[in-house]
């Protein structure tokens, strides 16, 4: 099969424990990208955190793309936006009056990469992590403090893994019927827009492109990954990756510190 398009999770795929690329990674991505094959950067994170990653690999202007905020923005990389999924002022109050009533930690994120969270007498580390890796400020704030007409790409309850293990059944109790709930690492239980995920992200840009699924080869190792990797012609797992994933995937290549993704490249599309 030849593949057009490969969609490519971030943190703990391509970059490896100290956020970095591998040798073997870039190397196989130029190849791929000098046959004509679209690199997509498919990711939770937001356009700052991801620019700087795609420009090191030489994914650049107005015909390639990436994938940001887990799926509610699409933007080619001269900065214009394709789609954009935005959750309501509605839903940031009643989430605030959630992560309140409950004494938990938060974060939202706007289309801009801003961050903001409610004063607290401490921040958690999580959210003080995801505002750095933003690299557009974080700002104190409540709800009412804000525009009627302020959105958010998605809300991010932060802890360590013991505390969301306990919380998430509440939160899909309370969530998860009208958005997508989902675990999308280390410290991060994130509440999208119920039709945002990577898997129908890919499905629009394809679309867009004019390109058939199962042209597509996308890697992952997290839950928020596995949409992405049951639609496309080639799902690829990685070696530390979550078992549900390596269940929906349909090759297992190496972990993310022994260039996984620069071989899975390899095997399957050069």
């Amino acid at each position: 099969m030849t593949y057009k398009l490969i969609a490519l999770d971030m943190d703990d795929t391509l970059l490896t424990s100290q956020k970095t690329i591998s040798d073997k990674n870039k190397e196989m991505i130029q190849k791929a990208l000098s046959k004509g094959i679209k690199v997509v950067l498919c990711s939770g994170r937001t356009h700052n955190a991801v620019v700087d990653y795609a420009k090191e690999l030489d994914i650049d202007g107005e015909n390639q793309y990436m994938i940001t905020n887990g799926g509610a923005i699409i933007e080619n990389l001269e900065g214009k936006i394709i789609y954009q999924r935005m959750m309501s002022n509605d839903f940031y109050r009643e989430f605030v009056n959630f992560i309140k009533e409950n004494n938990l930690h938060y974060n939202v994120v706007d289309n801009q990469g801003k961050t903001y969270t409610s004063q607290s007498d401490w921040f958690d580390k999580y959210t003080i992590m995801q505002a750095y890796e933003n690299d557009n400020g974080l700002f104190v704030r409540e709800p009412e403090d804000l525009p009627d007409n302020f959105e958010i790409t998605k809300a991010i309850i932060n802890g360590d893994e013991k505390k969301l293990d306990a919380i998430t059944p509440m939160v899909n109790e309370k969530f998860a019927k009208d958005y997508f709930v989902v675990r999308t690492g280390v410290g991060f239980l994130e509440i999208f827009p119920k039709d945002v995920n990577k898997g129908n992200a890919i499905k629009i840009l394809t679309k867009n492109l004019n390109l058939d699924l199962s042209e597509v080869m996308a890697m992952g190792d997290r839950d928020n990954d596995i949409p992405m990797l049951k639609i496309v012609g080639k799902g690829i797992a990685m070696e530390n990756g979550m078992p549900q994933v390596k269940e929906a995937a349909d090759f297992v290549t190496a972990d993310n510190n022994h260039s996984g993704v620069g071989l899975a490249i390899e095997k399957f599309a050069l």
